[in-house]
C-alpha cells in the first residue's frame, strides 16, 4: 500500500507523556535558520534529504518492533528486552527531529512509502534465526551504518540547528549501536557454524542494499550545489559521503562482525567497497 508520507501529532495528553519520556526537542534553536540565506538549489536537497531523514526513522520504529518481537519469541535476557523497547520513543523522537528541519527549511518534500514493504520481516525461520538476522540487519548495519555516516555530517555542519538535531539523535544511536553486540555475546554459543554462514550472507545482502550511498551518484548532483551551503544545512556532498560511507562499513559492521564469525569472502568484500 503505497501513500504519502506524513505524521501527524495529537497533542495534549499524549505529547504530555512523551515530553516526559524525551524532553529538551523544544529547547533546541528552532526557528534560527534563514533559508533564504542559502542557494536555492541546496535548500531543495536539503528538505528532501531531511525528509528522508524522517522516513527512514519512520521505518526504525517499525523495524525496533519486528526486532522486540523476535526477541521476546526467543526469550532473550529481560533487561535486553526493556533496552530493546526504549528504542521506539528515541525513534518516534528523530522522527520529529528530522520533520521539523525539513519544516524549517520550507517544508518536507513529497515522498511516498510503501506500508507494505516498509521494513524487513524475514520468513520461513525458526524463531532463533530471526532474532538473529533482525538484529543483525537492524542492530549491527542499518543503525550503525546511518550512526557513524551521521557522525561525519555532524563534525561537519556549521548551522548550530542541524548540528544539534544530529547531537540528540547521536546520543541516542550510541545506545541503538551497542544492541548488536550485547545480543550475540548471549546467542553466538547457541549457534552453529551453519547458522554463522547463513547469517555471512544476510550481512551480504544487507551492505549490497546500502552500497548505492558509495557507488551512485545520486540524480541530484551534489557536486553542482555549494558545499559550503550543504554543510551548513547539515549534508555532505557525493564525493565527500562515498569514502566516509565505505570507512564505516569497514570499521563499524564487517570488521567487528568478522571478529564473531559473521562475514563475508574477500571477493565479496572487496566488490562491495570498490
Amino acid at each position: 500500500m503505497k501513500i504519502p508520507f506524513e505524521v501527524e501529532w495529537m497533542g495534549g495528553a499524549a505529547e504530555h507523556h512523551f515530553r516526559k519520556a524525551r524532553p529538551g526537542i523544544d529547547e533546541l534553536p528552532w526557528g534560527t535558520l534563514d533559508p533564504s540565506k542559502y542557494s536555492p538549489a541546496a535548500v531543495e536537497y536539503a528538505r528532501g534529504a531531511w525528509t528522508e531523514v524522517a522516513i527512514n526513522e519512520y521505518r526504525a520504529v517499525a523495524s525496533f518492533t519486528e526486532v522486540l518481537r523476535a526477541l521476546l519469541d526467543v526469550k532473550a535476557p529481560l533487561d535486553l528486552l526493556g533496552m530493546t523497547s526504549d528504542f521506539l520513543a528515541d525513534e518516534c523522537s528523530h522522527v520529529e527531529l528530522a520533520s521539523r528541519m525539513a519544516m524549517d527549511l520550507g517544508g518536507g518534500a513529497p515522498r511516498v512509502i510503501d506500508l507494505d514493504n516498509f521494513t524487513v520481516r524475514p520468513s520461513g525461520l525458526t524463531p532463533f534465526q530471526r532474532a538473529n538476522e533482525l538484529v543483525l540487519r537492524v542492530g549491527c548495519i542499518a543503525e550503525a551504518f546511518s550512526g557513524g555516516t551521521a557522525t561525519v555530517s555532524h563534525a561537519e555542519t556549521s548551522h548550530p540547528l542541524p548540528r544539534a538535531v544530529y547531537e540528540t539523535i547521536l546520543r541516542d544511536e550510541a545506545r541503538h549501536r551497542r544492541l548488536g553486540g550485547l545480543y550475540f555475546e548471549w546467542a553466538l554459543s547457541r549457534m552453529d557454524e551453519d547458522e554463522l554462514r547463513r547469517l555471512g550472507q544476510v550481512l551480504l545482502s544487507g551492505l549490497r542494499a546500502l552500497a548505492p550511498f558509495w557507488k551512485l551518484r545520486p540524480r541530484t548532483a551534489t557536486t553542482d550545489l555549494s558545499q559550503e551551503d550543504l554543510r551548513a544545512l547539515g549534508w555532505l556532498g557525493f564525493e565527500r559521503f562515498a569514502p566516509v560511507a565505505r570507512e564505516v562499513v569497514v570499521r563499524d559492521i564487517l570488521d567487528p562482525l568478522a571478529t564473531i564469525g559473521i562475514a563475508v569472502s574477500d571477493d565479496d568484500r572487496a566488490e562491495l567497497l570498490r
